[in-house]
This record gives structure tokens, sequence and C-alpha cells, in this order.
């Protein structure tokens, strides 16, 4: 495996913890039958990021409705910019898409394919 596939995977893991955190958020939220915006955690790549996103239950589901799709600050998809595009840019936050190797990790994490 060469170091690029390497990092895809680990970029793919790392925003797949985050996304993983936030279906916790996203469940709790609607057993709060909260209505109104959600803080959930930007599913960048830097492990590190403690950046907020907010956004609706249905913004929220509209972008995990693609298992390679996560939402992020607007920007921190730099990091990872081999492995991630931005395919959509909303009020606050964009949507960025995994792509090559980096997709199919992505796709094989998403704890509703599980």
């Amino acid at each position: 495996m060469t170091e690029t596939q390497l990092s895809a995977e680990r970029v793919a893991r790392n925003q797949a913890t985050f996304r993983k955190a936030n279906e916790g958020i996203q469940e709790a939220a609607r057993d709060y039958e909260l209505d109104d915006v959600v803080p959930f955690i930007c599913e960048c790549s830097e492990p590190s990021c403690v950046e907020i996103v907010r956004l609706t239950l249905a913004e929220y589901e509209s972008v995990r409705a693609e298992s390679t799709h996560f939402i992020s600050v607007p920007g921190h998809h730099r990091a990872a910019a081999a492995w991630a595009r931005v395919v959509e840019r909303r009020d606050g936050y964009e949507v960025v898409a995994k792509i090559g190797r980096a997709a199919g990790v992505a796709d094989a994490l998403d704890p509703r394919s599980e």
C-alpha cells in the first residue's frame, strides 16, 4: 500500500469518527424533540478540530444521505484536499465528499451501513 493510500485511509477514519459522534448528537436531539438548529462537530480530517457546525436535523440528514459526504467548517477540507472536494456550500458550513480510496473507506465505515 502506498503512503497516499495510507493517508487517504487515515483521513477517512478521522472523519468517520466525527460522523459517528454526530450520529449520537442527532439521536439525542431527536429524543429531546429539538426542532431548531443543533450543534454538530465539524467532520473534517483534523483529529484535534473542535469547531461546531450548527444545522437542523433535516439539513444534517440531507448530508448523511450520502455515505461519502461530511459536514465541515468552511475551508477545513483543505487539509485533506487530495481526498476530498466541496460539493456544496451552505450557510455556515460546507458539504465535503470523499474521493478515491478515502471514499471507499468512508463508505465502509458508515454506521448506517452496518
